[in-house]
């Protein structure tokens, strides 16, 4: 003890001393380099490297950056199975530096470069890096200058079929699909310059661990510091470990001189014993601050701090006695987790420090506790923001990928270092994920624990080492249990759970805006209910059972970008169909919350602090046809009661409780419902605290109605004394206003003389003009009478922009917003969550646009903007996206000059029309749309092709026979809607053929959609139906063909019978036809098992090449088993009589079965005669 009071005495007078010299900001300069970048795509250049960085000459072909950036945006989107972007990036900056820090050490500091970074400056390479997933620091100090600019080039090297990283794009992974998710092509993380005196801390070089003896009562800290000297001389140092609490006091502090000091020096030192710490936990994520810094004859020359929480857990799997759960702090906590990949649709991995907030923040909105990486280190931002927060952290280094070479194993473990030096002081991590679905053998991962035990002693207890759903070697294999979704019974869930004690993943497909009626139904549609009741039932088994096991983690946060695969079902609507994506996240790839966001709210977060609401669904207005008895209408709350009303504070359907049982909802069955309104009212205690409503179309209108609708309504009308030119609904179709006024619907511009709309499929070939950028919400809108004019809206990011031909002059320009999803149920604090900059003529008028902090969720607001154009041309971009999409509802530009007449939109699909009767050319179908001119029937269901088409609208009732024609202006599919009821088509419509697709309107009347495909400029002639005078009129729609690749070669696992496993007697091999055979020749209990290792989750076909040589049908029980033992199908199949040549059985594992190895068996007792020749599993 007295030699302890020595040490923070002696550090104290030494504090003291040195305190008119600790000028931080002096010692240590970080200074950001994320601006000001060009790049440009080059995959081959004109002369040597050494001679290129040396001429490097930028041009208007180099596009101006800011970092983080990814050249592969939308790559991977567009439904290819392998479609991102590979390739070389080359980043060029210029960087002028102050002379009065010449005597200075400068370094420049990468986050993050996929996947082959080299670094030059002014022409001499200054370091390269192999893997973009974690950082590395480079001494530039040899190669600058201080009386000129320097020169900054970075090469950024992305190839396909990445070998010697554990970190490889999954579509040109050597094992297809065995890699999950894409990786980024550039510099996608943050740069930084930072400068220091010749003695410094290496990075990541400070290290702090709590001692295995720390209790509530005490704790022992210990300390590590590396430093290097980088001058030509021998240094004496002292060095100074102090850590602070939450104010700034100081706690206990530790001083050691270092003698000598010539290169790297890593000193251990021990902080005097801490009474009765502040600790670090989810409920309370205190974090003290550990202050390091170096002294030279008592003057500071390096300084840095670091945040640090004070804490310990335990785990069952090493530790004795049946209590199975996890502790924290010597007290007991049910792991509620979730997963999140780096992706988002226009920016994948390049994120920001807001977006990574955004998403940190989601993650604690959704009510989880807990975090997995999937299925690599992501940016640091991440845990500095989970520390904050009290979110448990589960880090993970890679993804079932290995290469058996020196190589791949060198690279391997030098990451795999870096990751953990990065990551071992935040309190947050609690585990080491070595892989999922694990491929390395056994002997690498003891390696590598050895690896991961040195750089974090606590790691042997505090933070074990794992891999999920297969692999070796570590301390812990954590299983995926997927039941109800690869086969399994869900409700088996809980039971199963208590010999697993952790699941590492359970989750569900399921399609945004998909709905179905009715209970779960495992063999159901994967519609957004389905999702919801499926995750509901895994919450109601693991809660309980809560006291028996460790936790689960759900699967997934936000969908993800899948390459190597076929999976683009992220939406119904066709133009929501981004692919390939692994469509399971409670948010959509560009960011939607689905109904399952709301449900799992309703069972984690606090009711106290944000109480909610929520009825499902708002992306369902036309769950009904007509009022009358309905049943299942579910409503997801924490509050303690609710009460459902069939109008606005009106007509109450009743008020019921909370039953209290986490997976349980609020149901209404058998009620009344008359009206187009549905009112949900939370409260705690008695009190009103929450409430929520949607609109339904095809009821009658609510006697309260009104009180929905805004008393102002002033948001739209147009300023005294302007020509308004024009007047765009963005994302929808012709509108006129509360004022008279037309708003002209969005056209996609394809004429340079016209005006219209851009989006990121312009950069590609044969994409839909508005695929992925384009959504509706169903909601009333405050602050304006005009809702659609606000419900209909576009969304992007840096490529989304709006083109007007307009003359010289000034102009007005009025931008109209609205905030679709985030607040909807009350609750939530939605800043930043969505922040966005707009540009006018590349000339940024607004920075950080966060319409929820100005407005609210589903409210109108207004941007005004008074611009000057000079080249003729009014462009309106959206350049930064800090957080989420930019989103624009409507576009209003006018000007003083009364004379100005507004340029022609760019042309509709449909052109020249002549009809015989009146008839509207209308854009953007959707289901609430008016089918006919002249009644109010709208449609209530549409194929997924016809969101967003050109249409006809005619009148419903023709005085006349119809004869009409147009033209095709592009190459496009005609789509002619018939009533059902038809039962001989007309002559005019022999081209078309008949699809399986169906339209319904709000009368419930079915049509038949036929189609044709016609080429660019083809005139397309119809008529009467003749022979059906009752019909209801038929509906045109045009959309442009796109060729989108959907195929995928799909790898054949072709295995002998004589090399699978036979169980019995009788069993003889032979040799028929070219093919060699087994035989059962007896009826005993007989058997033939096959192993398989799916690498992806999907449906798979398996193949059995037989013979038959009975006179019956051989009935056969077909087995698959997981690595678990749990049966994901367990029925019969039949080999039919087969005596003359081989023949193929198909059949198929029966549902989606997951990645894992699993066992194939067929047995019976009635074998005899059976031949085998072979099995294919595809």
């Amino acid at each position: 003890m007295r030699y302890l009071t020595y040490i923070l005495f002696i550090a104290l007078a030494c504090l003291s001393s040195c305190k008119k010299k600790d000028d931080l900001t002096e010692v240590r300069k970080v200074i950001s380099l994320n601006k000001d970048w060009q790049s440009i795509v080059l995959d081959s250049i004109s002369k040597p490297e050494k001679d290129f960085v040396k001429t490097i000459k930028t041009d208007t072909s180099w596009k101006q950056v800011s970092v983080p950036h990814n050249w592969d945006q939308y790559y991977g989107y567009r439904r290819s199975s392998h479609g991102n972007l590979h390739g070389t990036a080359w980043y060029y900056k210029t960087l002028e530096l102050e002379a009065s820090n010449k005597e200075k050490q400068h370094f420049l500091f990468f986050e993050g470069v996929g996947s082959y970074a080299t670094v030059w400056v002014n022409g001499k390479k200054v370091g390269e890096h192999k893997g973009g997933r974690t950082t590395f620091t480079l001494n530039i100090s040899d190669a600058i200058t201080f009386d000129a600019e320097n020169k900054i080039i970075v090469k950024a090297h992305h190839p396909s079929f990445i070998a010697d990283l554990p970190w490889v794009c999954g579509g040109c992974s050597g094992e297809w699909g065995f890699s999950e998710g894409s990786q980024p092509m550039g510099i996608f993380r943050p740069v930084s310059l930072i400068i220091t005196n010749d003695i410094k801390i290496e990075p990541f070089g400070v290290h702090i661990w709590n001692d295995n003896s720390t209790t509530r009562d005490k704790a022992v800290l210990h300390v590590s510091t590396e430093i290097k000297n980088y001058g030509a001389s021998t240094k004496n140092i002292l060095v100074i470990n102090t850590l602070l609490d939450k104010e700034g006091k100081e706690i206990a502090s530790a001083k050691s001189e270092i003698k000598n000091i010539s290169d790297v020096k890593e000193l251990k030192q021990t902080l005097p014993e801490i009474k009765n710490p502040s600790l670090w936990s989810p409920k309370n994520p205190y974090l003290y601050q550990l202050s390091t810094k170096i002294y030279e004859n008592e003057e500071l020359v390096d300084a840095i701090t670091i945040p640090y929480g004070i804490r310990w857990v335990s785990w069952p799997i090493d530790r004795k006695g049946d209590d199975n759960r996890f502790f924290i702090n010597d007290e007991p906590l049910f792991i509620n987790g979730t997963c999140e990949y780096e992706h988002a649709i226009g920016k994948s991995h390049s994120f920001s420090n807001t977006e990574i907030k955004t998403r940190i923040e989601q993650v604690k909105a959704t009510g989880y506790n807990a975090f997995r990486e999937g299925h690599q280190p992501h940016n640091l931002k991440y845990q500095e923001h989970l520390d904050k927060e009290g979110i448990l952290f589960w880090s993970q280094f890679s993804a079932h990928i290995w290469y058996d070479t020196p190589e791949f194993k060198a690279n391997f473990k030098t990451l795999l270092r870096e990751w953990i030096k990065e990551r071992r002081n935040n309190p947050s991590v609690v585990m080491w994920g070595l892989q999922n679905e694990s491929t390395i053998p056994k002997s690498f991962a003891e390696e590598c624990i050895q690896i991961i035990r040195e750089l974090d002693p606590t790691s042997a207890r505090q933070r074990i080492v794992t891999t999920c759903n297969g692999g070796e070697g570590t301390d812990w294999n954590v299983i995926q249990n997927w039941s109800g979704t690869y086969g399994g019974n869900p409700y088996n869930y809980g039971e199963e759970l208590t010999t697993q004690l952790l699941n590492g993943e359970y989750g569900a497909w399921r399609t945004a805006d998909l709905h179905t009626e009715g209970d779960f139904n495992q063999k159901g549609a994967l519609s957004e209910n389905r999702f919801s009741q499926l995750m509901e039932i895994k919450i109601r088994e693991a809660e309980s059972v809560k006291n028996k096991i460790v936790g689960q983690y759900h699967w997934l946060l936000y969908s993800h970008e899948n390459p190597g695969r076929t999976q683009n079902g992220e939406g119904y609507r066709d133009i929501d169909k981004v692919g390939p994506i692994n469509y399971k996240g409670i948010f959509t790839i560009w960011g939607e919350p689905l109904d399952a966001f709301y449900m799992y709210r309703a069972n984690y977060v606090s009711k106290k602090e944000s109480p909610m609401v929520y009825i499902v669904s708002h992306s369902w207005p036309n769950r009904w046809l007509s009022a009358g008895i309905k049943n299942d209408i579910n409503v997801y709350s924490n509050c303690d009661e609710v009460e459902l009303f069939n109008d606005i504070d009106n007509s109450s359907l009743g008020k019921l409780k909370n039953s209290g049982i986490k997976g349980e909802h609020f149901t209404w069955s058998n009620v009344n419902i008359r009206y187009n309104v549905l009112y949900a009212v939370g409260y705690v205690n008695g009190k009103a605290v929450a409430k929520d409503y949607i609109i339904l179309n095809n009821l009658p209108e609510a006697p309260n109605f009104n009180k929905l609708i805004s008393d102002k309504n002033d948001i739209l009308k147009p300023q005294v004394g302007y020509n308004y030119i024009y007047r765009v609904n963005s994302g929808g179709a012709n509108y006129e206003d509360t004022f008279g006024n037309t708003w002209f619907a969005d056209v996609h511009q394809t004429k340079d003389d016209t005006w219209g709309s851009k989006s990121w499929t312009d950069s590609f070939e044969d994409l839909p003009a508005f695929y992925a950028s384009q959504r509706t919400t169903f909601d009333a809108i405050k602050n304006t009478k005009d809702w659609k004019l606000f419900q209909d809206f576009r969304y992007g990011a840096d490529k989304l922009q709006y083109k007007f031909p307009v003359p010289e002059g000034d102009y007005l320009v009025e931008l109209y917003f609205n905030e679709p999803w985030y607040g909807v149920g009350g609750g939530m604090n939605c800043k930043e969550w969505r922040v966005f900059d707009i540009a006018i003529n590349n000339e940024k008028v607004e920075e950080n646009l966060d319409i929820w902090s100005e407005v609210g969720t589903n409210t109108a607001l207004k941007k005004t903007y008074k611009v000057n154009v000079k080249n003729g041309r009014l462009n309106i971009s959206f350049p930064i996206a800090k957080s989420g999409q930019a989103v624009i509802s409507a576009i209003a530009i006018a000007s003083l000059d009364k004379k100005i007449q507004p340029a022609n939109a760019s042309p509709k699909n449909i052109q020249n029309a002549s009809i015989n009767t009146n008839y509207e050319v209308v854009s953007w179908l959707n289901i609430t749309d008016k089918q006919y001119q002249n009644s109010d029937v709208n449609f209530t269901k549409l194929p997924s092709l016809l969101y967003g088409a050109d249409y006809i609208r005619f009148p419903n009732v023709l005085k006349e026979e119809i004869v009409g024609s147009f033209i095709s202006k592009e190459h496009s599919n005609i789509y002619i809607a018939v009533e059902a009821k038809l039962i001989e088509k007309p002559n005019w419509l022999n081209d078309f053929k008949e699809t399986t697709d169906t339209i319904q309107n709000s009368k419930g009347t079915l049509f038949v959609v036929y189609q044709k495909e016609a080429e660019k400029g083809e005139k397309i002639v119809f008529e009467s139906v003749k022979n059906c005078a009752d019909c209801d009129m038929y509906t045109i729609a045009v959309i442009p063909v796109y060729n989108m690749d959907e195929k995928e070669n799909r790898a054949i696992l072709k295995l002998e019978a004589e090399n699978g496993t036979a169980t019995g007697y009788g069993i003889k091999k032979a040799f028929f036809k070219k093919s060699d055979y087994i035989e059962f020749t007896q009826n005993t209990k007989n058997s033939l098992t096959f192993i398989v290792n799916p690498g992806v989750a999907n449906m798979y076909l398996m193949r059995y090449r037989f013979m038959n040589m009975n006179d019956n049908p051989i009935k056969v029980r077909l087995k698959i088993e997981d690595a678990n033992g749990i049966l994901l199908r367990n029925d019969d199949i039949e080999f039919p009589i087969q005596k003359e040549k081989w023949k193929i059985l198909n059949t198929t594992s029966g549902g989606f079965i997951n990645a894992g190895t699993y066992k194939i068996t067929i047995e019976s007792n009635n074998m005899k005669g059976l031949r085998l020749e072979s099995f294919e599993f595809q």
